[in-house]
Formats: structure tokens, sequence, C-alpha cells
């Protein structure tokens, strides 16, 4: 078995990519946009955070921060942080969310984000509230927990543009075709963004939050940017995802989305050197040994912090079956971990969350999705492992 810094190394090079050389000189500034209390709960706070470097413009995104009645920075809160798919005020009916996909909107120039952001079909707008399911705010907060999001296309579109600007281009990175073979895609981009979101906690931009108890979450290809986050980042307390199939926490099975199909219809999202890392799965899956690491060891290198994979069982695409084979392969990591995870694939609507191991899994009744039946999960198993 490789040993877990070069395991880390395979991802980075193989599958997700590093930042261009200079990242370490990226700066966080923040300003206070708007604050007030939530109908959702708690406090609302929105603030706008600016990643500069010596050459490029800067990298902009617009924070939702909700925190919890009793939070101060004598007593910070543990807090959930991921971003979401379709715009802040998409998480949310609150109509004091700024809503940066509305052209006519009270949103500056400099923080909007163009409809052809907001969603891959760029003649629609998001709605407010059309995904205030996939962010129970009112339970969050009414747990004790804050949560910080932010609209993942704010760093670009999702789509091989997104080498034309946000933190590629706040860092100089080559263009999309002339990338380094191991130069990074957009779930590199976007796990990267999601450290200097907590440098900026660390940093004081929000002192009711305790930035040594941040939490990990993210669904779908969010999913996969969260695990690869939580392999490369130390400073997480704990990683959940959701729904994030092959590439993320599946194993990388014939089954569903593949690492081939990803390959070829997504290929921005990965290294230039995933085509050749995808050709080698397609020979595991064709009998050729297994000899290169799969998504168990992804998993693995969140060990010893807690980490909790969530599946769907109407989500043929993300391979349930496979989320959970490969959640179980990687308990051996944490100490009793293989004992506490063994048994067959559970039911819909298993939740197991052992007594003595920060793991935790759970197959929701239903499809492709965040519902509340997660969130009830997720923060049972906070409040065990983090709080």
């Amino acid at each position: 078995m490789m040993p877990s810094d070069q395991v880390r190394q395979f991802f980075a090079d193989r599958m997700y990519g590093d930042p261009p050389a200079n990242a370490a000189e990226i700066t966080p500034a923040w300003r206070l946009l708007e604050e007030g209390p939530s109908p959702d709960g708690g406090l609302r706070r929105q603030v706008r955070l600016d990643l500069t470097a010596p050459k490029g413009p800067p990298t902009r995104i617009t924070l939702l921060i909700h925190l919890p009645d009793d939070a101060s920075a004598e007593r910070p809160a543990p807090c959930f942080l991921g971003m979401n798919f379709t715009g802040n005020h998409a998480c949310t009916p609150d109509p004091a969310v700024l809503d940066l996909t509305d052209p006519a909107g009270d949103a500056t120039a400099g923080d909007r984000i163009g409809p052809s952001l907001a969603r891959d079909r760029p003649a629609e707008r998001t709605e407010r509230g059309e995904q205030a399911h996939r962010f129970d705010f009112a339970a969050i907060t009414g747990r004790g927990y804050a949560s910080v999001t932010w609209c993942y296309r704010q760093l670009g579109p999702d789509t091989p543009e997104v080498f034309a600007t946000g933190p590629h281009r706040t860092l100089g990175g080559s263009p999309y075709q002339e990338r380094r073979p191991t130069e990074w895609g957009a779930i590199g981009i976007w796990a990267w963004t999601m450290s200097r979101v907590l440098d900026a906690l660390e940093a004081g931009m929000v002192p009711e939050i305790d930035p040594a108890r941040v939490i990990a979450h993210g669904h779908s290809r969010l999913g996969k940017t969260a695990l690869f986050s939580g392999a490369c980042e130390p400073r997480w307390a704990a990683v959940i995802s959701n729904d994030s199939g092959c590439t993320g926490a599946a194993s990388s099975r014939a089954v569903g989305e593949t690492p081939q199909l990803l390959a070829d219809v997504r290929p921005y999202w990965y290294t230039p050197r995933f085509q050749q890392t995808a050709a080698e799965w397609q020979q595991i899956h064709n009998g050729a040994p297994r000899e290169i690491p799969d998504q168990a060891d992804l998993l693995a290198l969140v060990a010893p912090r807690p980490l909790y994979v969530a599946s769907a069982s109407d989500d043929p695409g993300a391979d349930p079956e496979g989320e959970f084979l490969s959640w179980q392969e990687a308990s051996a990591s944490w100490p009793g971990g293989a004992e506490a995870t063994a048994g067959e694939f559970p039911l819909p609507g298993t939740i197991l969350q052992p007594d003595d191991v920060p793991l935790g899994y759970h197959l929701r009744d239903g499809g492709h999705d965040v519902m509340p039946f997660d969130w009830a999960a997720w923060l049972d198993f906070a409040d065990r492992w983090v709080r």
C-alpha cells in the first residue's frame, strides 16, 4: 500500500490537480455587506471576500453566513462550510439575501453572477428559495451551528471557461488547453477556494465562528470537492460527502458514471493527466490487476478526523452501493473502523453511526438531492464528534 503522502500526490497529479506555483501569494480581504435577523433563525450576515494576488484581478465571492443566537467572539460556534449551486438567494426565501443573478438587483457589478453562471441553461434565472431544502438553516442554527455558503459559479462558469476567470486568472494560470499535465481542474479550484475561506475565518472574518471546528461539506460535484479538500486540508474538523459518486466517494466500478465517462464529458473538472488515469481504470474494469489507488484511498486520507458519506437509494448515476463499499473499505484507516462498519449494503432509510468510531454513512430514500433527513443525520454526527 502506498504511504498516505504518495496517495495524496497521486490524486493531485492524476485527478484533481495542483494550483499554480504562486498560490501561496493569495491575500484574503473582506467587507461586511449586510446583516440582520434571519427568518430561518439566528443572525444573517453577508460578507464580500476578495482573494487578491500581486498579479491578476481579484477573485470575489459573496458569503452568506448564518449564526446561532448564542454565538459570540467569547463562545464561537462550530460551523458547516460548503458551496451552493445556484446562488445564495436560492438557498433561502429570505428577501434580504442578495440575488447576485439579477441584473436589476442591488448587487454591484463586481459581485454579480451573470445568468450564464447561475445554471447550465443561461436563459433561466434562479428563483429565490428554490433550493432552500438543501440548506436547512433553521435546523443548523437551532442546534447551535453556524453555516457559511457561497455560489461556486462566482468562481467562474461550470465549463472550460472557468480557467478564464476566478482563482485561475487571479493566479495567472495557463490557458485551459495549455495547462501543465498536473495543473488543477475545476474541482481543484473549488477545493482550494474552500481553504481560502477557512483562512479568512482563521484571520477573524467572523469572530463568532470557531475556525478549529469547521466541517467541510458538499453535494454531488461539490461532494467530490469536499472530499478532495478534506484529503489535502488538515484543518477541517470533519468532512461530509453527499451523493458524490464517481471520483467522489464511490469506488471506480463499471456502474453509473465511470471515470472514462467523466474524462470524456467533464474533462475540465480534472487535471490533464486524468485521461490516462481513466484509461487505466477502464483496463481494471476489463480484468487488469488494480495497481493504482481508488476512491477508498481518498476517503482514508481524512483519517483520523470524522468522515460521513451519504447516499440516496434512487441515484444510480452516483452508484450508492459503490459509495458504501468505498466508505467500508476506507474505514480500516480508523482504529476499530473495519469492525464497526462491517455488514451488507443497507436498506433505504438506514443510518450507520458507530458509537466509538468517527464514521457515518446513510442511505436516504429518494433521489440525487439534499433533504432534511440528511441534515438531521449530519447534525447528530456533528454533535457527537465535532461539538
